[in-house]
């Protein structure tokens, strides 16, 4: 008995016809020394049936074409098919390969299709006569085949399930996620040895057919390779993390009073952020607050990050401000005048004002409370509405600035 062999525009149609977009199929092909062939289809998809059906499958026929070696695959229900769809599998699925010659001689079966297939499935012919297994990832097997031989029992692809993977995240200590990692127990991988960003080895198992945990891992990028004899295959993970790190930024740390310092808060995995800045003033829930220093002096910025999770972590930074004895930080000093009396803010230009001159007020938290544009020399306005505490005025005329830090009362 011969069988038709499928052209391989048709076997593309039908399995398009009969598969989504997201199959994984295996292509097994049989070539003789003279340099003929055939080929059979075993794809997996969402909904496929194992057994035959008309509509995911496709039969193969009975034909008489001489010198052509013929392969084929066994549904569960003992069909023989040129193209034979299985379901999604979480286990290894084994497909029974028959073959009929009709010149005894050595053959070549080969894969030559598996760009499609999760990287983490192994591919292995199973000769069950001779008692050899072969990663069809890498390798083809050469078999000597004698007419006499029986068409079906001998051969069988073994298609092993994906890997999975579940990541823990990386707390406030920063070393205690874990990376979980399952395998199928058909396939026993050479070993699995997992990266860090500076690719630095991290944890390896060797021998693997089961579940493996990589752990006291940080946050950060991770990529794990695979190796099973010649074939590897790297998988890329990410492990999300809550501990915080932080340092503080400033716009200058060697400043001449009334000098204004722009400080920000580099910090990783922080949404709450306390500022001390040396002098007595105290900012909250500002990640970028800008401060002058009115008196010179050493003073040690602190800040204290936080986080929903519970995590924190302090930095600091020495700022070192020198009494402003010359220049336009001393001028605008002595020009404009600050004074709060209850909750009335009195500001004296004491020079022409500019056409752009603004007064703005800031709560400690760095929220802007109250702006308005300065007309005259001398301008007093109230903050009734405002709590009692401490602010900081800043007073801009033309191209001088002045910013000073009050307290307003009943």
């Amino acid at each position: 008995m011969r069988f038709l062999t499928f052209t391989l525009l048709f076997t593309a149609l039908s399995i398009s016809a009969f598969a989504s977009q997201n199959k994984e199929q295996v292509r097994i092909r049989i070539q003789s020394t003279n340099g003929n062939l055939d080929e059979t289809t075993v794809y997996f998809d969402q909904g496929i049936n194992s057994t035959y059906a008309y509509q995911e499958d496709a039969q193969k026929i009975v034909s008489g074409v001489a010198g052509v070696p013929v392969i084929y695959t066994v549904t569960t229900d003992n069909i023989h098919c040129s193209i034979n769809g299985y379901g999604t599998y979480s286990t290894s699925q084994l497909v029974p390969i028959g073959i009929v010659i009709d010149e005894s001689g050595t053959y070549n079966l080969t894969c030559p299709m598996l760009d499609n297939f999760d990287p983490t499935s192994i591919i292995t012919l199973e000769d069950r006569t001779l008692g050899v297994k072969v990663d069809l990832r890498t390798n083809f097997y050469p078999v000597q085949l004698d007419t006499a031989d029986a068409p079906e029992g001998r051969f069988f692809i073994r298609v092993s399930s994906p890997s999975t993977f579940s990541t823990t995240v990386a707390g406030c200590t920063n070393n205690d996620a874990e990376l979980h990692v399952t395998t199928d127990p058909s396939v026993i991988w050479d070993s699995y040895e997992l990266f860090n960003a500076n690719n630095d080895s991290v944890g390896m198992f060797y021998n693997v057919n089961t579940a493996v945990d990589f752990t006291s891992l940080a946050q950060g990028d991770y990529h794990m390779v695979r190796k099973y004899g010649a074939y590897s295959t790297t998988s890329n993970f990410h492990i999300n993390g809550t501990y915080i790190a932080a340092s503080i930024g400033a716009s200058a740390t060697q400043v001449v009073t009334y000098e204004n310092v722009a400080f920000s808060a580099n910090a990783i995995n922080a949404n709450h952020f306390e500022w001390d800045f040396g002098d007595g003033t105290l900012i909250s829930g500002v990640a970028h607050p800008d401060l002058s220093y009115y008196q010179p002096g050493i003073y040690m910025v602190t800040l204290h990050c936080s986080n929903d999770h519970g995590c924190s972590a302090n930095a600091q930074i020495q700022i070192i401000v020198s009494q402003s004895v010359t220049g336009i930080k001393e001028e605008t000093a002595k020009e404009v005048s600050v004074v709060a009396q209850g909750k009335n803010i009195t500001i004296d230009m004491n020079n022409p004002v500019n056409a752009s001159a603004q007064m703005q007020v800031y709560n400690l938290l760095g929220q802007s409370v109250y702006n308005t544009p300065i007309v005259a020399e001398k301008t007093t306005v109230s903050l009734d509405e405002q709590p009692v505490g401490y602010y900081i005025v800043g007073v801009k005329n033309g191209d001088k600035t002045s910013t000073k830090r009050i307290f307003i009362s009943k």
